[in-house]
């Protein structure tokens, strides 16, 4: 396959259309667990997230433009961040590195990388920290290949699913019962030892 020639710049608010077709056309993958949950209401909320997310301060959404065509062909979200609360080192954090399928594995995602590192050396930050699908075999490989090591592993549940897991009931009257029943027996202990 033959390299696509790109250039990378910040997005613009006029992209937001293409930005929607692009994330549209790669799945939106969100990960295995809990995908279905969330795929119905990204998409539907999609061009004002991405518009919000476009004109937003704290961040930086870039696109790779296809010199010849002038499509819009990739994308990446930057942020600043820190590793940790209490290490507090900072770090550009990479979300949403997106390359249409078509132009995969033609230079797209390395331009968008590369213009990562130009923002980290302006800032003079050392290290970024990219997010990748745990499901996404393709994703991890490729970062793992640019030398991005894993660093922790989130995990995602159900706030329904905790409260089984930890014998909890779903109903908040019950919780109240329990710290009611909690304050009666301290209540009662405090009378017994006077």
């Amino acid at each position: 396959m033959s390299r696509t020639h790109v250039r990378v710049r910040p997005a613009e608010f006029g992209d937001v259309a293409a930005l929607v077709l692009l994330l549209r056309a790669t799945d939106l993958q969100l990960g295995a667990f809990g995908a279905r949950m969330f795929q119905a209401e990204t998409i539907e909320h999609l061009p004002e997230r991405l518009a919000h997310m476009v004109s937003s301060t704290d961040r930086h959404v870039l696109v790779a433009i296809d010199d010849g065509s002038g499509d819009v062909v990739g994308m990446i979200v930057v942020s600043d961040d820190s590793v940790g609360e209490v290490a507090q080192i900072p770090v550009l954090n990479v979300t949403h590195l997106v390359v249409s399928p078509q132009h995969r594995r033609r230079g797209v995602g390395r331009a968008l990388l590369a213009a990562t590192v130009h923002l980290a050396d302006q800032r003079q930050i050392e290290n970024i920290v990219a997010t990748a699908v745990t499901g996404s075999r393709e994703a991890n490989r490729y970062l793992a290949r640019l030398g991005f090591a894993p660093l922790v592993v989130r995990r995602i549940a159900p706030t329904s699913v905790l409260r089984r897991s930890l014998g909890l009931s779903d109903s908040s009257d019950r919780v109240a019962l329990l710290r009611r029943a909690r304050i009666v027996r301290r209540g009662a202990k405090a009378v017994g030892r006077i």
